[in-house]
């Protein structure tokens, strides 16, 4: 199993179909084969088949009405996550807008791609279409996945990002979030911890890297969906990033 990869535990399904809220801490790396949609090459890692892997399901076999959605990077990409196999993450391949709805097209996997045999949230970056307001709300429609994501604009236009900065949005009311980082396509930040630190602050730390680990050369985008516990409020939350090279601060998008 690679060492970027994480086992999802799931406390089950809510009335709606949703996912109930994880246990703080539980986090869902979905930085393997980050979709990005902006002329850069983007990759999907491939598991090493073996005992617990199996071959990857077409995306319009998957049924999965529990599609979420995040603004990131101060509104100019948009996180679509969606459940499967976290070693097998959806590329995003076309990306059109069309009045308030977004829809996404993916990359076909190769009939030969082995993926884990785990059901998992895995989150699909692309850049906003042209013409879409953060601060309105939108649906996202996604081929092959039943249903669709609602994401509710923004109050206001959010702050310009640094680029290379980190950045992170919510997908869900039970905090869950997605955080959006830059840095070596292959060797993808894994969560360590997260907790609410107060009111409105939110830790996350990234774990130690193994130095032996060898990576790619290359500035990607990677990222990475995470959960949290104990905030009675999803506004205005600030979120702490250390570890793994990576430190900042930023405002977790959304509500």
């Amino acid at each position: 199993m690679p060492s970027s990869f994480l086992v999802h535990t799931f406390s089950g399904m809510n009335q709606d179909g949703g996912m109930r809220k994880l246990k703080a801490a539980i986090v869902a790396s979905a930085v393997l084969g980050l979709a990005f949609t902006l002329g850069a090459c983007a990759t999907t890692p491939t598991a090493t088949p073996d005992e617990g892997t199996v071959q990857t399901p077409d995306p319009s076999d998957v049924t999965d009405p529990q599609m979420g959605a995040a603004w990131l990077d101060g509104g100019k990409y948009i996180a679509l996550v969606t459940y499967g196999s976290s070693s097998c993450v959806p590329v995003a391949d076309t990306v059109t807008l069309e009045g308030d709805t977004i829809s996404v097209e993916f990359v076909k996997e190769p009939a030969d791609q082995m993926c884990t045999a785990d059901f998992a949230p895995r989150a699909t970056v692309f850049a906003a279409p042209e013409g879409t307001d953060p601060t309105t709300d939108v649906t996202i429609v996604a081929a092959g996945f039943e249903g669709e994501a609602t994401l509710a604009g923004l109050r206001e236009t959010p702050a310009e990002v640094p680029e290379g900065s980190p950045s992170a949005g919510w997908f869900d009311s039970n905090g869950g979030f997605v955080v959006l980082t830059w840095g070596s396509s292959s060797c993808p930040p894994v969560v360590d911890s997260v907790e609410a630190t107060g009111d409105a602050d939110v830790a996350i730390i990234f774990a130690t890297p193994d130095p032996a680990q060898a990576c790619t050369r290359d500035m990607a985008p990677r990222a990475t969906i995470a959960y949290v516990d104990g905030l009675s409020s999803q506004v205005d939350i600030t979120l702490l990033l250390t570890g793994d090279n990576i430190t900042g601060t930023t405002v977790i998008l959304g509500s």
